[in-house]
């Protein structure tokens, strides 16, 4: 199958398409599109050459609106006439280089090198950036099922148990009582209603609707203790819950910051069950308010984190795990998501017998947002 090559977008004007290197050709596809053609939307969009007599607030808005599809990509502006404040405008929203019209009509000029080098950095951001998102996703659904079925799996058994106790009392005694039918209906109906209870929780939990909202750090921890809570009982692991200021709010995307605590919680459980800690496990969450921010710590006594660990704990690819248990990619994509997502930050403090990772996100005034219902 062979790999799709990055795409270059070639904007240009008066039928004058710009001839290409035979080196930059083979490592990217490029695609010549008039100024007046529609939006094009590809996820191997790594960048556009704009090659124009003059740049017009008109054509820097259909490329600002291109990187906003697109994501990060990088823009090469080939003028005759440069104009510094449009290009400042562009180069605030996407990476771009300028460079003048005639020198990129020189196939064998060594600035073609130099944008070759330009736009294969970009691409591989772009790849290695959708590797981490799409692992992300696998692991994320490979552990939403572990959970249904952990939490699942006792509800079955106490149904099956009940079925298997109507069918020694149908052995018993031929005529089992009316009452004790409608007795085992009812219970059975009762777990039948608590799986689909569990299942819609985690359900709501997974959906990336991508909307940002205001929410309490109760619902925060709502959401957290039904993924957790009879895991844990049957691990004998306690979730804490300690919530020094109930009047915290965050807006931002709930579903990533809970499966970053998520992640960091179950990072904890796996300690604690790798270790062989005997006797009381205790994984504690803690919201406390500062001055000027909010701090969310995630605490475990399972053994700490050795020293050359810790320096590494946040590295891409760099997982204490065995080969083929998780990604390996879990802490280094969580602390993305608190500093690029929330503008804050997500650090790690051992001790002697365990350790805390601290969550720290700016306290906004929420005064000055306008919600729209």
């Amino acid at each position: 199958m062979t790999k799709q090559r990055p795409i270059i977008l070639h904007f240009f004007e008066d039928d004058r398409v710009l001839a290409l290197p035979d080196f930059f050709q083979e490592s990217f596809e490029i695609i010549p599109i008039s100024l007046n053609a529609p939006l094009l939307v590809s996820e191997y969009i790594v960048g556009i050459i704009v090659d124009i007599s003059a740049l017009s607030s008109s054509l820097c808005d259909t490329l600002l609106a291109h990187n906003s599809l697109v994501g990060n990509m990088g823009i090469c502006l080939c003028t005759d006439s440069f104009q510094p404040k449009l290009a400042q405008v562009l180069s605030l929203e996407a990476q771009t280089v300028c460079m003048e019209r005639e020198l990129i009509r020189n196939t064998n000029r060594v600035e073609w090198k130099q944008l070759e080098r330009f736009f294969s950095s970009i691409a591989k951001t772009n790849y290695y950036n959708t590797a981490i998102t799409r692992s992300s996703y696998q692991k994320r659904v490979l552990d939403t099922l572990q959970i249904v079925a952990h939490q699942w799996r006792q509800p079955i058994n106490l149904i099956s148990m009940e079925a298997i106790n109507m069918m020694v009392l149908a052995n018993i005694d031929k005529a089992v009582k009316s009452s004790e039918v409608i007795k085992s209906s009812e219970f059975i109906s009762q777990q039948v209603s608590r799986m689909s209870d569990i299942l819609k929780s985690i359900l709501n939990m997974g959906k990336d609707e991508r909307i940002k909202q205001l929410f309490t750090v109760h619902e925060l921890t709502d959401s957290i203790k039904v993924f957790f809570n009879e895991q844990f009982q049957k691990e004998e692991i306690d979730l804490v819950i300690d919530i020094l200021d109930d009047e915290i709010q965050i807006y931002g995307f709930k579903t990533d910051i809970e499966e970053v605590i998520m992640n960091i919680i179950n990072n904890a459980r796996d300690a604690y069950l790798g270790n062989h800690i005997e006797g009381k496990k205790t994984i504690t969450f803690r919201a406390v308010a500062e001055n000027d921010s909010y701090i969310f710590s995630i605490r475990d006594e399972a053994g700490g984190i050795p020293e050359e660990i810790h320096k590494k704990i946040f590295e891409p690819k760099f997982s204490t795990k065995d080969k083929g248990v998780g990604f390996g990619i879990g802490l280094h994509f969580a602390q993305l998501t608190i500093e690029k997502e929330f503008g804050g930050s997500l650090t790690l403090h051992s001790f002697p017998n365990g350790s805390e990772f601290q969550i720290q996100l700016p306290r906004n005034d929420l005064r000055n947002l306008t919600f729209i219902h």
